[in-house]
């Protein structure tokens, strides 16, 4: 069971998105038990940057390269709504269904979500 939960679910330019990568590498460099989970519109935050185009979350590739960090869940229904298959995207995830996707946010221990305007703990 994941102690801290981290839920994306913005556009790879929002602001929301690039915060919360950096709180989840920090997490992830001080050995805390992270998921990264990743619904609606912030799917596309793990779809590689068309060459010369700006990258500001080029950084998450370092997460299983670096810290050996692969806990990537993604919502199935967002994915498909978005037209994307796990091929399509720059690390490796775990496609999961929404409910699935709600007992892994239910069983850890702090959640932190990344909304449009807010930070939202539980």
């Amino acid at each position: 069971m994941a102690k801290i939960a981290f839920v994306f679910n913005q556009l790879p330019l929002h602001a929301s998105a690039r915060q919360g990568l950096d709180m989840l590498m920090m997490a992830v460099s001080l050995d805390q038990a992270c998921v990264a989970c990743y619904e609606g519109n912030a799917v596309w935050q793990l779809v590689p940057v068309a060459d010369g185009q700006p990258d500001p979350l080029k950084k998450i590739q370092m997460l299983p390269d670096l810290f050996d960090f692969t806990d990537f869940y993604v919502c199935a229904e967002s994915l498909a709504q978005a037209e994307l298959n796990a091929a399509d995207l720059r690390v490796p995830v775990q496609i999961v269904p929404r409910s699935e996707l709600n007992q892994i946010l239910s069983a850890s221990q702090h959640l932190i979500r990344f909304n449009q305007s807010d930070l939202c703990l539980k």
